[in-house]
C-alpha cells in the first residue's frame, strides 16, 4: 500500500491542497499523521473517495537477518535457518533480506531496502530474532514509522552467546569513531600566538 504525502496525493485526485486539506479535516477522506505531525495519505483510501476500485495487492513477510563482521557469518546463516523454520512454521509467504554490518551504520543498504518496501505497500510483516537487528540504537523510531504503515513487528527473541561480543564491537566502534572526531578536531585548532611584549627601552633620559 503506497503512502503518499499532501501534495502527491492533490495531484493524484487532481484538487487542490486546500481542498485536500479540507476533505481530510471534514473526515470525508481518511488520513494520518506522522510523529512529526505531518499528514499521509493510503493510496486505498485516495481510490476509495474517487471510487476506484483496484486488486489488493499481495503483501509479504520480510524476514531481516544481519551479523556485525564477517567473522560471524556463520552465526548469520544459523540466523536465517532459525527465521525461515518460523516463519514457515507459520505459513507465511515470505522473502530473504540479510547482510553483514555494525547496528549503528546508518547506510545498511539491506535495511534501506526493507524500509523502501514498506513505503510500496509490499511489506506486512517483519521478522526479526530480537531489536538490535534492525538496529543498535534508535529501533523505536523504525518501530514507529511500521506502526504507522500498519506493519507487524514479530520478534522471535533468540540470542546466542555472541550477542555479547556483537555489542562489546559496536561499543568500541562508536568509541573510536567519536575519539577520532575529538582529537582530530583538537589537533585541528591552531593555537592562538601571544604577542611577546618587549620591555620598553629606556635611555636614560
Amino acid at each position: 500500500m503506497k503512502i503518499y504525502k499532501i501534495t502527491e496525493a492533490s495531484k493524484y485526485l487532481g484538487i487542490s491542497i486546500n481542498s485536500l486539506k479540507t476533505l481530510a479535516n471534514n473526515g470525508k477522506l481518511n488520513s494520518f499523521k506522522t510523529s512529526g505531525e505531518h499528514r499521509r495519505f493510503r493510496e486505498d483510501d485516495l481510490d476509495a473517495y474517487m471510487g476506484v476500485k483496484k486488486e489488493k495487492q499481495e503483501r509479504l513477510t520480510v524476514i531481516y537477518a544481519r551479523c556485525s563482521t564477517a567473522k560471524q557469518k556463520e552465526n548469520l546463516e544459523r540466523q536465517k535457518d532459525r527465521l525461515r523454520k518460523h516463519a514457515e512454521e507459520k505459513g507465511y509467504k515470505y522473502l530473504m533480506i540479510d547482510e553483514i554490518a555494525s547496528g549503528i551504520n546508518e547506510k545498511r543498504k539491506g535495511i534501506h531496502k526493507l524500509i523502501k518496501m514498506c513505503f510500496e505497500g509490499k511489506v506486512e510483516r517483519i521478522l526479526i530474532e530480537y531489536k538490535d537487528r534492525l538496529a543498535r540504537f534508535g529501533y523505536e523510531y523504525l518501530d514507529a514509522i511500521f506502526r504507522n504503515l500498519e506493519i507487524i513487528v514479530e520478534i522471535v527473541e533468540i540470542k546466542e552467546k555472541k550477542y555479547e561480543e556483537e555489542l562489546a564491537e559496536d561499543i568500541m566502534k562508536i568509541l573510536t569513531c567519536y575519539s577520532a572526531r575529538y582529537y582530530g578536531a583538537r589537533g585541528g585548532r591552531k593555537k592562538k600566538i601571544e604577542p611577546i611584549n618587549e620591555p620598553n627601552e629606556s635611555n636614560g633620559i
